[in-house]
């Protein structure tokens, strides 16, 4: 099966886009969810986290912020649960084997290398004093707060040259709808050549 990697920075508006591509059938892997599934309910996962970078990564219950913040902390507690996270996006893939395709949604996608994983990529973009205009109408954040969250972020436009396909999501760009049956035709397309191109060697072998 085809494996699509969906990204985007803070408040580009990846669940609205995830949500057109599940308007027209495509399953959505929400890799961000899984990973605040495990870090709040895998107990087993907890414990190694714990023996692994110290007893104080929890407090009651719930992942120390502090370590949230650190990205060198964070980026080992990602690498103890990473194969849980694929082996459950295996899991998903063999329960939707009728789509062509699924789309992988994370946040840090080209932050952790996950896009190589992938057969395709998306990053989801909207410009920075966008998805500020966003982020104050959305949470209480002050907005000293949100250009540090912004800041620490891997830059869009960065991951827009990473990515394959480019998704314009803010208000003077054309219907996200369009780029989503864009990039699907495109995908689907790609896929029956590929099979039509397989067909055709198997035939003048024989």
């Amino acid at each position: 099966m085809i494996k699509v990697g969906l990204s985007g920075n803070r408040y580009s508006g990846k669940d609205r886009v995830v949500n057109l591509f599940k308007q027209i059938g495509i399953p959505v892997f929400n890799a961000d969810v899984v990973i605040k599934f495990i870090l709040n309910y895998d107990y087993e996962i907890m414990n190694e986290i714990k023996d692994k970078i110290g007893s104080d990564a929890f407090i009651e219950g719930k992942l120390n912020s502090n370590y949230v913040i650190n990205n060198k902390f964070f980026d080992k507690i990602l690498n103890i649960i990473e194969p849980k996270i694929f082996n459950a996006y295996e899991k998903f893939e063999k329960q939707n084997t009728q789509s062509i395709y699924t789309i992988f949604l994370s946040s840090i996608l080209f932050e952790r290398d996950w896009n190589k994983k992938m057969n395709y990529t998306i990053s989801v973009f909207a410009p920075k004093n966008e998805r500020i205009k966003r982020a104050k109408y959305l949470t209480d954040i002050d907005i000293s707060s949100l250009h540090k969250l912004s800041n620490s972020e891997l830059d869009e436009l960065v991951k827009n040259k990473m990515a394959d396909f480019v998704i314009h999501n803010y208000d003077s760009s054309i219907d996200s709808l369009d780029d989503v049956c864009l990039i699907d035709k495109k995908i689907i397309d790609n896929y029956l050549n590929i099979l039509r191109n397989e067909k055709n060697k198997i035939q003048v072998t024989f």
